[in-house]
């Protein structure tokens, strides 16, 4: 699989509204008592905050395309757990592609990038009935560190060392 990665822009709501509106997909990202799918509102500004990242940050999560295609997106952003800004690595996929090997892929690729820009200590959570998430997880090579509850649900976070 060749997938092309570039940096999530301010004009890709309606791109993202597409991948994860799925309900498939959309049980994954919503926050405990969220209802309904996802909204073109939310995916709009999630493409702002993701792109005001990439400004801030210098990386950030991309979409994922495969032949032109958006299949996913992911890659890293900074996150805070127990009050303390972490880099996590995260991603989705369009429901139409999963199995494919698409999110391993993006996971990787997110690693090689922490790895090429000195980041230390990369995060992945999900939630414990996430199997496929968590094989993810496990092919990126990460290791389980300890339970938590994120957006209101209980996760399982791991940690790559990367960097020096």
């Amino acid at each position: 699989m060749d997938l092309e990665l570039r940096p999530i822009d301010r004009g890709d709501g309606a791109v993202l509204h597409e991948l994860v509106s799925d309900p498939e997909v959309w049980r994954w990202l919503e926050p405990a008592g969220s209802t309904g799918p996802a909204a073109l509102a939310q995916c709009t500004a999630w493409a702002r905050r993701d792109a005001a990242h990439w400004e801030l940050h210098g990386f950030g999560k991309w979409l994922a395309l495969e032949r032109g295609e958006p299949v996913g997106r992911g890659g890293l952003n900074v996150t805070f757990l127990d009050g303390r800004p972490e880099v996590e690595i995260g991603w989705a996929v369009a429901r139409a592609n999963w199995g494919r090997g698409i999110a391993t892929e993006i996971a990787r690729a997110a690693l090689d990038e922490a790895q090429r820009l000195g980041l230390r200590g990369v995060v992945a959570f999900t939630r414990p009935e996430n199997t496929a998430s968590l094989r993810v997880i496990e092919k990126a090579g990460l290791i389980r560190e300890r339970e938590l509850e994120h957006a209101g649900w209980p996760h399982v976070l791991f940690r790559a060392r990367t960097g020096s």
